[in-house]
């Protein structure tokens, strides 16, 4: 709640910053298009219509190309900010899971890790597991005495994988994917959304 608090504020201070800036560019935009009316008027006063209407477009088309540019700078900025606070958050969920692996409440989650994987599977199967959670391989054994335990160096996390023997069958219940999806789960929920209209 504390984090999710911490990120509301941060994201609404993003938020007043981007629409500050917006005002000011707008602004200065209209700043701009007066001034260059202003001169047109007096130079269409003693020149043709046609004048008028070629110098106006081209300071249209000016404008339009400094705001299009400013608003990519901003819209760069912020993506960038955003995927900064996404990484910083996703690192320390990393970081908490593998202190969760240190702790006593690990084993019994590998545990019930693998009645859930074993439910998935007919016949035998082989759990595989981190080189460090080697050490839980006799409790999986007295568990499930058909399975096979491996190691498997590509977990970085923690938790454990089900294949089964006689099918192509992967079930992944790692610590890594579960954090996987929840990247998925946290870009669409976080409320990290960027929408800078002009």
């Amino acid at each position: 709640m504390i984090q999710q608090s911490k990120i509301n504020g941060f994201i609404k201070s993003i938020t007043d910053v981007a629409d500050e800036k917006k005002a000011k560019l707008d602004a200065e935009t209209r700043d701009i298009l007066a001034g260059e009316r202003r001169q047109l008027e007096l130079a269409a006063k003693k020149s043709a219509d046609e004048y008028y209407r070629v110098r106006s477009a081209r300071v249209k088309l000016e404008a339009g190309r400094r705001i299009s540019d400013i608003s990519a700078e901003y819209r760069k900025q912020v993506f960038a900010r955003r995927g900064e606070i996404e990484r910083q958050v996703l690192s320390g969920v990393a970081e908490r899971l593998k202190k969760f692996t240190e702790s006593g409440d690990y084993e019994a989650f590998l545990l019930g890790s693998a009645k859930r994987i074993a439910a998935e599977f007919d016949g035998s199967f082989t759990l595989l597991m981190r080189p460090e959670d080697m050490k839980y391989q006799a409790a999986l054994l007295a568990e499930f005495p058909s399975a096979e335990v491996k190691e498997d160096a590509s977990i970085a996390i923690g938790g454990i994988k089900g294949r089964s023997d006689g099918q192509s069958l992967l079930v992944d219940d790692t610590l890594d994917s579960r954090l996987k999806q929840q990247t998925k789960w946290f870009e669409e929920n976080s409320g990290l959304y960027i929408s800078i209209g002009l």
